[in-house]
């Protein structure tokens, strides 16, 4: 324990607030009958020496927790039963033992202690043949201020679990939030930063004999990258992709690694655009699907296809290429095509990937409408 702590009665930011010292008002009540029966010294003494150790252990049970509060409960009640038979005020010991017992950790248990301590006081008061208004006492008091405790102690703990909650939530939702803003960057810079790579490599062939088109081409390279510096800033407060510019991007990017395209698409645009998560999670896969075509593939040709999958209220995306097939950058799963399968499994859709002698393709299907279907991811090899 802290030396500030040592100086506090009472643990910082305590359930109950001021009230563990409003219950002490009732503790001159302890002392009535010895002064008006002008009690002799012995006894003065012996009532202030319980008195204290009921002010000790009452602000002990504060701190601790378990067997040790348990103890105190039974160290409180016991000065109950030990002054009653000399000093009838010796009832409202009880009832810092029930405040007590009202911090054990499960409510039941705390109630059920409550009881037992309710239930002592009442034989105390039996057995010291105390009048009708001590057994009022002994009873209705110790339950009351005994319930006021547990009520106050379970709702302070309970918010205490919601605040937890809460972290929590927060603490997943930034984790949440900073793989997003991961799967986004790898998303939008690895198209880029391929394109301009080759963009480089190119300018660089072409400079010891066309050095017009060299300068066109980094031109295109500066173009390119003042591009990825806004889709990057764009990433940091919510990337929307939209699927109609990547689908030019793809041709750019296929283009520029003279690698042939033939896109065919039998949906118009506006019917993806419509589920922009939809769109969103269509595109993203295509510039995955794209940047690792020209990354891994070596293909000389490229197919991008998108129409409605096999249920009607589907879209599917299939990118296929000539490339090296079962050496195939399909075959083990990346960052890229990890991030691609979140996504779509997010929304209840499914990757298929195929690597043969042939080449590699690969087929995105998203529902355009949720259902509860599982989601899944295949790989399959010929």
């Amino acid at each position: 324990m802290s030396a500030s702590n040592r100086l506090r009665l009472l643990p910082r930011g305590h359930a109950l607030g001021w009230t563990p010292y409003a219950w002490l008002a009732y503790l001159p009540l302890f002392f009535v009958q010895p002064t008006l029966e002008h009690a002799s010294p012995v006894r003065w003494a012996a009532c202030i020496v319980g008195a204290s150790v009921l002010v000790a252990s009452y602000f002990r049970a504060h701190w601790v927790s378990g067997r040790e509060l348990r103890a105190h409960v039974v160290v409180q009640a016991a000065l109950g039963v030990a002054f009653s038979p000399i000093n009838l005020g010796g009832y409202v010991l009880f009832t810092f033992a029930a405040t007590a017992a009202a911090r054990i950790d499960r409510a039941r248990e705390a109630v059920g202690w409550m009881l037992g301590v309710t239930t002592v006081a009442l034989v105390t008061a039996y057995l010291t043949h105390a009048p009708p208004y001590y057994w009022i006492g002994y009873g209705a008091f110790i339950l009351l201020m005994g319930g006021v405790c547990l009520h106050r102690t379970q709702t302070d703990r309970a918010n205490e679990r919601l605040r937890a909650a809460n972290e929590e939530i927060e603490r997943l939702a930034a984790i949440a939030e900073r793989e997003r803003i991961a799967r986004d960057l790898h998303d939008v810079l690895g198209h880029t930063l391929s394109l301009i790579v080759l963009k480089s490599e190119l300018a660089l062939r072409l400079s010891e004999r066309d050095l017009v088109r060299a300068v066109q081409e980094i031109r295109d390279v500066e173009h390119v990258s003042r591009q990825a510096l806004k889709e990057v800033r764009e990433t940091i407060r919510g990337y929307r992709a939209r699927f109609s510019d990547e689908l030019v991007r793809a041709r750019r990017l296929l283009d520029t690694a003279s690698i042939s395209v033939v896109v065919e698409c039998s949906l118009e645009p506006a019917e993806l655009a419509a589920d922009i998560s939809v769109e969103e999670t269509m595109a993203l896969a295509l510039r995955e699907a794209v940047t690792n075509v020209v990354r891994h593939s070596r293909a000389r040709r490229a197919t991008i296809r998108v129409s409605r999958g096999d249920a009607a209220s589907s879209v599917r995306l299939a990118v296929a290429d000539d490339g090296i097939g079962d050496r195939a950058h399909w075959g083990a799963e990346g960052t890229g095509l990890r991030g691609m399968r979140e996504r779509v499994e997010s929304l209840h859709g499914t990757v298929a990937t195929e690597a043969t002698r042939a080449g590699t393709s690969l087929v995105v299907e998203v529902p355009t409408q949720a259902h509860e279907a599982s989601p899944r991811l295949r790989v399959l090899r010929a």
